[in-house]
C-alpha cells in the first residue's frame, strides 16, 4: 500500500494504446468505517485525438474531503495510540481502459491518504514516506513541576507514523544511553510519544526500525528550560499532513483589535435632554487577539519549519485556533547572521464574544 499526500495535486494517468477513452472509480473511507461496495466517485474522459492517448485525473480534491484535523491528539505515555481516523483516510482507485464504449479494467491500487504536499521542485506524485516528521534535532519545553495528565501545553508532543506490523520504536537517553523498545504489533497509523516520560529532564532520540533492526527514521528531541518567559506551544500541520508541536521560547505579548459599528442617538428628550445620554451608541462590539511570539536562538534548518509552519491551513496556538498573520519573513542562513531568531504573529481565530449562531 502506497501513500498519497493530497494538498498537492495527485495525478492518475491512463495511457494505453487503443483507448478511446478512459474510467475510473475511487472508493473513499475513513479509518473508523469500512470499504464503500458503490464508487464514492465515477470520473470518465475522451481521448484529447486519435493520436494522443493520454487521459489525466487529479483526484486530491475529492480525497480531501475526508479528512480534517479537528484536535491534536497530543500523547505523552501512549506507544500506539490510535490516530484520530478523520485524519487520513483510505483510497482505492480502478483504472479502466475504454474502447468504443467497452470498460476494461486495468488495475486496483490501494492508497492511505494524508494531507500533505510535495515541494514544486520533487515534481507529480511524490510519496514522502510513513513518518510525518522531518528528521532533525527538536527542542521542547521542560518544567519539572508539570502535571503531564491535565496541562497538555507541557507535553513534549508526539510522531503520527504508518506504522509497519514487526518494526520498533525504539528511544535512547541522551544520559545514560539507556534504551526503551517497543515492537509494533499491528499495522495501522498511530501516534507515540516523542520522549519517554521519565526522561524529559534528559532528553532522548527516537528512532524506527525495521524487523531487522535496520534504522530507517530517526530524529533527537532535547529539553530547554526558559526561566524568564512563558513559552507560546504551536501545533500545525506540517507538509506531511500530521500534526507537529513547537515552542516559541521568548518574548510574547497579547494584543486586542476591537471592531464596533456605530450610530446616532436620538435625545430621549430634545428640550431637556441628560448630559449622561450622549450622542453617539455602538453595537455589534466585538474583539480578535493577536499572538506576537519569538523562538529564541534556532539553527540554519529552522528555516524548514518556519516554511511548513507558513504554509500550514490548521494551527493551535495554546491549544486555541489560530492563523498565521505573518505573510513574510526571511528564511535566515547562519552564513548572513549568527543569531537566528523568528518574530511569527497569529490572529486568534475566533471572537473574543461568543459569536457563534
Amino acid at each position: 500500500m502506497s501513500n498519497i499526500f493530497v494538498k498537492s495535486p495527485y495525478i492518475i494517468e491512463v495511457n494505453e494504446i487503443g483507448q478511446t477513452g478512459s474510467y475510473i472509480q475511487l472508493f473513499i473511507w475513513n479509518a473508523n468505517d469500512t470499504q464503500p461496495t458503490l464508487p464514492t466517485y465515477q470520473l470518465s474522459k475522451l481521448i484529447p485525438s486519435s493520436t494522443n492517448f493520454q487521459t489525466t485525473y487529479d483526484i486530491s480534491e475529492y480525497v480531501r474531503e475526508y479528512i480534517k484535523h479537528n484536535a491534536f491528539n497530543n500523547v505523552y505515555n501512549q506507544n500506539n495510540a490510535a490516530t484520530p481516523y478523520l485524519e487520513y483516510c483510505n483510497v482505492v482507485v480502478k483504472r479502466y481502459k475504454v474502447v468504443v464504449g467497452t470498460k476494461n479494467l486495468l488495475d486496483t491500487t490501494t492508497y492511505k491518504a494524508f494531507d500533505g504536499y510535495g515541494y514544486y521542485e520533487q515534481g507529480y506524485n511524490p510519496n514522502l514516506g510513513e513518518y510525518l516528521l522531518d528528521q532533525k534535532t527538536y527542542y521542547y519545553n521542560y518544567d519539572s513541576t508539570a502535571n503531564l495528565t491535565t496541562d497538555f501545553l507541557k507535553r513534549a508532543g508526539s510522531l503520527t507514523l504508518d506504522a509497519t506490523s514487526g518494526y520498533k520504536i525504539k528511544r535512547t537517553n541522551l544520559s545514560t544511553l539507556a534504551t526503551d523498545i517497543y515492537t509494533i504489533t499491528t499495522s495501522a497509523v498511530i501516534d507515540t510519544f516523542r520522549v519517554y516520560p521519565s526522561w524529559l529532564a534528559v532528553g532522548n532520540k527516537l528512532e524506527i526500525l525495521t524487523a531487522a533492526d535496520a534504522v530507517v527514521w530517526t530524529a533527537t528531541f532535547k529539553p530547554k528550560t526558559e526561566c524568564r518567559y512563558e513559552p507560546v506551544v504551536v501545533d500545525f500541520i506540517n507538509r506531511y499532513g500530521g500534526w507537529q508541536r513547537e515552542f516559541f521560547f521568548k518574548a510574547s505579548n497579547t494584543n486586542i483589535n476591537v471592531e464596533t459599528s456605530e450610530y446616532n442617538l436620538l435625545q430621549t428628550n430634545l428640550v431637556s435632554y441628560s448630559k449622561f445620554e450622549g450622542q453617539r451608541r455602538t453595537f455589534n462590539t466585538n474583539g480578535k487577539e493577536t499572538i506576537k511570539c519569538n523562538t529564541d536562538w534556532v539553527s540554519e534548518d529552522y528555516a524548514e519549519t518556519i516554511k511548513q509552519l507558513m504554509l500550514s491551513d490548521r494551527i493551535l496556538v495554546n491549544d486555541r485556533p489560530a492563523k498565521m498573520n505573518t505573510k513574510s519573513t526571511e528564511l535566515f542562513k547562519s552564513i548572513n547572521t549568527k543569531m537566528i531568531n523568528y518574530e511569527m504573529t497569529f490572529d486568534i481565530a475566533n471572537d473574543i464574544i461568543n459569536s457563534v449562531v
